[in-house]
């Protein structure tokens, strides 16, 4: 694989990245709304629960966006060093 093969997979692995950021970012919204009707319920146990589901979705989110975050700064150090970031004419 050449070396443009391999920032384009790159930029794949990053959209792919941004996908699951998306989908937890989705998880947490849905586990904070759970977690406001347990409430609501007077359910104990099921707020309980939901709130720890929370607290796991977001430490996830947060290692996602870490995970970009590195990956990003990789990414485009890896397209300098190779000089991809030249537009050819």
């Amino acid at each position: 694989m050449d070396n443009r093969e391999k920032l384009v997979k790159m930029d794949r692995a990053l959209m792919l990245m941004e996908d699951l950021k998306n989908s937890q970012i989705a998880m947490v919204e849905k586990a904070s709304q759970l977690q406001v009707d347990a409430m609501q319920f007077n359910f104990g146990e099921m707020e309980k629960n939901i709130g720890e589901l929370f607290s796991r979705y977001n430490e996830s989110l947060d290692m996602v966006n870490s995970e970009i975050e590195r990956f990003q700064t990789k990414r485009d150090q890896f397209e300098k060093k190779h000089h991809l970031d030249i537009v050819e004419e």
